[in-house]
């Protein structure tokens, strides 16, 4: 198949480049498949007459590649210059765009010997197309030469056209696709026909290529297909009681002689029974198999702005059994809370015993995970008449104090010993104020920071808690929270509060301890996930999470998740918590599931919403504009723009179109 489509869709784009050059029109496969390919360009650099000449090669050799997207997944460009020797100017890896192509052109310099075209292919083949992607990506080879003068040795000897088509059968043989391309004026046309037989191009006249480039077009370069024909409805997750459902209508159609795919999109929204949540992270570990071998499914899911959509990645791998359990490439700050309040003393060991499984499981080490756990409680003191509550919190392990696990081990166990304190009350936010003083002064900048606290009951200081919670996600602390025993005794609400905007994934409720065991192994295995750098597909879709905690003591929590690269483009969770006053009903996106108050309207993907006083979302009656690739609204009737396809890439001269009343998005060639 090489040989033959991709041949005449760049036969079709050498002719385009020269009308290029002379500005009179612009044709391209740009709807066809030949967009995504390896192009090496080898330019015969002792074929001009002079150096005006090899300038305006070069110029034309930089305009037969300006209509190609370059990308590491798109076109990859390479660049040979030949003359009695060959050399590679750059290779797939060297040029990521066009101007990094540009700048290799510009290397080139103009010799006066004649070129051995031989020795060109042969560099290609050992040295550039080995590292071409596997089909289906078409890989090709075109090599361009520009007019030569009477005064100079024209032509290649028998030998050389010989080596000429053995390089090129073999470079064929392989799946590689080889062009030569004249341009400028007459020469002898020996070598372009061994290397092409009679399907070279020789350019003599620009103004013949100019009139026939419209009908090569149409006839050459492949036709559009479209993926999918006919009408998908698409309906996104169930966020409240309202989903986002998108129409997607694909079909082909004749534009100026051509097969065209259009693609519209049309947005609404309907009722749904049933809150779901579009933000996971889960690693399991297959059972070990006859070879020795556990296989591992890491698991990441969240909404993609760009695709409008819930996605899904899955990575497969196999590791050997006994290290299946092993976490790498982990950088972390991470403190573990116990609960010793006078309800769990009973339960104590068995708290103590989840932590541990915890900690075995971490990559604990200077450089890698750095571990603190304590315990906390208050006591009654007596002062006179008077009777207080103290705080008491023991530093089983300081923050990085500890490397060596069995010696962690060993301090948390000392623990379940019990001491002298009969009262013992649940001062969660003490504690916790604690622990954001211990990041503060131990702990590591830019680094993942967690804390997870266990209880079996609700805090004695909860005003405090509060404050505590939103002061120490503002320094970016994520919080995991899991609370153990009878659902009367546990505060939920507060234990959602400590862990919102993460409350669907980070807060873990049991009715008994011994399901702790359990949870501290599942739990352990989506760490060896949490405590690595953010997947950079999170900052690239642009994920975002808001939530609103639910009313406690008159005062509400607002806080957001984000992912974004910092100046070394290494993904980096944010999170920002704001504390409001008074107690408002709350309402949810359909699109996003992120959360506003009462009397607050807002805008999302082009759509208006309110919230009401009931905690309903008002939803929009109609669609009445588009939107644009970068999120911006474009109105029914706007001039073409940039937009994205049901896929979310990008594409150019959209349209918003009226259709029944209602806005739609028309993408033409969103293949």
């Amino acid at each position: 198949m090489l040989s033959n489509t991709y041949p005449r869709c760049w036969k079709v784009l050498s002719v385009i480049a020269l009308l290029i050059l002379v500005h009179q029109i612009e044709l391209s496969c740009s709807t066809s498949p030949c967009i995504n390919l390896d192009l090496v360009v080898a330019v015969d650099t002792s074929s001009s007459c002079s150096q005006t000449q090899f300038d305006r090669l070069l110029s034309e050799v930089k305009a037969l590649v300006s209509k190609f997207p370059i990308g590491p997944t798109k076109t990859r460009l390479a660049l040979i210059g030949m003359s009695q020797t060959a050399q590679v100017l750059a290779n797939f890896d060297d040029l990521t765009s066009l101007s990094d192509f540009n700048s290799a052109v510009d290397r080139l310099t103009m010799s006066s010997e004649r070129a051995e075209i031989s020795k060109g292919i042969k560099l290609a083949r050992e040295s550039v197309l080995n590292k071409a992607r596997a089909a289906p990506t078409p890989r090709l080879l075109a090599l361009v030469k520009d007019r030569q003068c009477a005064e100079r040795i024209t032509g290649s000897s028998d030998a050389e056209l010989a080596s000429i088509k053995s390089e090129v059968a073999v470079l064929k043989l392989t799946g590689n696709a080889v062009h030569a391309i004249g341009i400028g004026g007459l020469w002898n046309s020996h070598e372009l026909k061994a290397i092409f037989g009679t399907n070279y191009l020789l350019f003599k006249n620009t103004n013949k290529a100019m009139e026939s480039a419209k009908s090569l077009n149409n006839k050459v370069c492949p036709k559009p297909a479209c993926k999918s024909s006919g009408r998908t409805v698409k309906r996104e997750t169930c966020f409240g009681k309202s989903q986002h459902v998108l129409t997607v209508n694909d079909s082909a159609f004749t534009s100026s002689g051509m097969e065209v795919c259009r693609q519209q999109i049309a947005r609404s929204f309907q009722s749904c029974a049933e809150k779901h949540s579009c933000y996971k992270m889960e690693r399991s570990i297959g059972s070990c198999q006859a070879d020795g071998n556990s296989e591992i499914v890491e698991t990441l899911q969240f909404l993609d702005r760009k695709k409008q959509s819930c996605v899904t990645y899955e990575e497969k791998h196999k590791v050997n059994c006994f290290r299946a359990s092993e976490c790498k490439d982990q950088v972390a700050d991470v403190v573990i809370m116990l609960d010793k309040s006078g309800s769990i003393l009973s339960h104590y060991s068995t708290v103590v015993d989840s932590a541990k499984a915890i900690i075995r499981s971490l990559n604990i080490g200077e450089r890698n995970v750095r571990i603190g756990v304590l315990s906390f409680n208050g006591y009654l003191s007596y002062s006179g008449s008077k009777t207080h509550v103290r705080d008491l919190l023991e530093m089983l392990v300081n923050l990085g104090d500890e490397f060596d696990v069995f010696e962690i081990i060993r301090k948390v166990d000392e623990s379940k010993t019990l001491d002298k304190y009969e009262f013992r009350g649940t001062n969660t936010g003490s504690a916790l104020k604690e622990v954001k003083k211990l990041f503060n002064s131990k702990g590591r900048r830019n680094v993942f920071k967690a804390v997870v606290i266990i209880t079996d009951g609700g805090s004695n200081d909860a005003k405090v808690l509060f404050q505590a919670v939103s002061d120490i996600k503002n320094d970016n602390v994520t919080l995991y929270a899991v609370g153990v025993g009878d659902p009367d005794d546990l505060d939920f609400d507060e234990l959602k509060m400590i862990t919102s905007p993460e409350s669907d994934r980070n807060l873990f409720i049991f009715n008994k301890f011994d399901q702790l065991r359990h949870w501290a192994l599942n739990f352990s295995a989506r760490l060896c996930m949490e405590l690595r750098p953010p997947n950079p597909k999170l900052c690239e879709a642009d994920v975002q999470i808001k939530s609103i905690s639910p009313c406690l003591s008159e005062k509400m929590q607002t806080t957001t998740v984000n992912f974004k690269y910092d100046t070394v483009k290494t993904c980096i969770k944010h999170l920002k918590n704001e504390i409001s006053n008074g107690c408002k009903a709350t309402c949810v996106d359909p699109i996003d599931g992120s959360d506003h108050l009462e009397g607050e309207s807002w805008t999302n993907m082009c759509h208006d919403f309110r919230c009401d006083s009931s905690g309903n979302t008002i939803l929009p009656t109609s669609v009445k504009k588009c939107v644009a690739a970068d999120f911006s609204c474009k109105p029914i009737g706007a001039a073409p723009f940039r937009c994205r396809n049901i896929d979310g890439e990008e594409r150019e001269n959209c349209q918003c179109i009226d259709k029944d009343g209602e806005a739609v998005l028309v993408v033409d060639n969103p293949n």
